[in-house]
């Protein structure tokens, strides 16, 4: 049984690691449970809870044991879904019951147990806001601007993401919660790429970031991350809805 989910205690099951959790949890952080736009779903099973999100048609889903996912794909097709984004057992499943693309992607790893007094003092000088990091990030994405201004304010201004940029590149990072951040939208204007720019915002965050730094690419991208010191660590799913 799905349940829908209003209050921080009902993520109690919610597991503490885990970057699919901390996506769900950053979420509800930033927006908590009482809005239509943003939904959060519990369904229990014998075994556990499974968790998802929903920001418009945007689905998380955190599998537990024993999730039933005819059921999940049941409530995404009557809720009406763009994109999900879960694990690889989850994508496996859900690619069988949804009228979607699923795609593997690489869930990237960097570790660092003590963070660079030095870098995180670089780091607080480059802190920027979602509308002058637009000016980077909006030539290198095909992203809206208006729904990704809308988001991205709101969960800088409830402290949960953070913009940086040296004015060359750029990146976000979407949370950092329990040990785990999570990076998203590394890039470099055109006229600079090549030149090492995006690579030293990425050490530079890194070293200044104590635990886990995490980022989710493509596999043709896993080469270069690897390079700025990021190891692979999981498969996980992105599945496109099909129109």
């Amino acid at each position: 049984m799905i349940e829908r989910i209003y209050s921080e205690g009902q993520l109690s099951e919610l597991p503490a690691n885990g970057v699919e959790a901390q996506k769900i949890r950053a979420l509800f952080r930033a927006y908590g449970g009482g809005y239509d736009f943003c939904r959060f779903f519990r369904q229990r099973s014998p075994d556990g809870s499974t968790y998802f999100s929903a920001l418009d048609g945007s689905f998380v889903i955190s599998g537990g044991a024993g999730a039933d996912y005819a059921e999940i794909a049941q409530l995404l097709n009557i809720h009406g879904f763009s994109d999900v984004f879960c694990s690889e057992e989850a994508g496996i499943q859900l690619d069988n019951l949804l009228a979607a693309r699923f795609t593997r992607v690489d869930l990237m790893e960097y570790s660092c147990e003590k963070a660079d007094v030095s870098c995180q003092e670089i780091l607080r000088g480059l802190e920027i806001s979602p509308s002058d990091i637009w000016k980077i990030i909006g030539t290198r994405f095909e992203i809206q601007f208006e729904p990704w201004y809308l988001d991205m304010s709101h969960r800088v201004r409830h402290g949960i993401s953070t913009c940086f940029s040296d004015g060359k590149a750029a990146l976000v990072m979407q949370h950092n919660i329990n040990d785990e951040a999570l990076l998203s939208q590394v890039c470099v204007l055109k006229e600079f790429e090549g030149q090492g720019y995006a690579s030293r915002l990425l050490k530079t965050v890194c070293s200044a970031v104590p635990g886990k730094v995490q980022i989710v690419c493509e596999n043709s991208l896993a080469a270069f991350y690897r390079k700025c010191g990021f190891s692979k660590t999981e498969n996980k799913y992105v599945g496109i809805a099909r129109h």
